[in-house]
């Protein structure tokens, strides 16, 4: 298999900085003040959780985020194992003098 590292770069260099996954429907504050700091490994205590700040409909979107944010780490990891594994490839022209 070969990787045509300029073809990668230029579709990353094109790629919108925007997160990997929409937010969209998601309760924010289960979002920022629950999630974000679960995963960052953060200690939350139930005494501080707000819970007048969501409503039980609004864990079902916060699961279904969780897992496609999930997946698309999961297919960065496996495109990262695909390059890691490539060997090297001596190019047939010189680059430099």
């Amino acid at each position: 298999m070969k990787l045509d590292l300029e073809l990668l770069s230029m579709r990353f260099s094109q790629a919108k900085d925007e997160p990997p996954v929409s937010s969209d429907g998601v309760n924010q504050y289960l979002l920022e003040k629950i999630l974000q700091p679960c995963m960052n490994g953060e200690s939350i205590l139930l005494r501080d959780i707000d819970y007048n700040a969501f409503e039980l409909e609004d864990i079902g979107p916060l699961a279904e985020y969780h897992d496609a944010l999930a997946q698309a780490v999961y297919k960065l990891e496996q495109l990262t194992k695909t390059v890691q594994n490539l060997p090297p490839q001596a190019k047939k022209s010189r680059t430099f003098c």
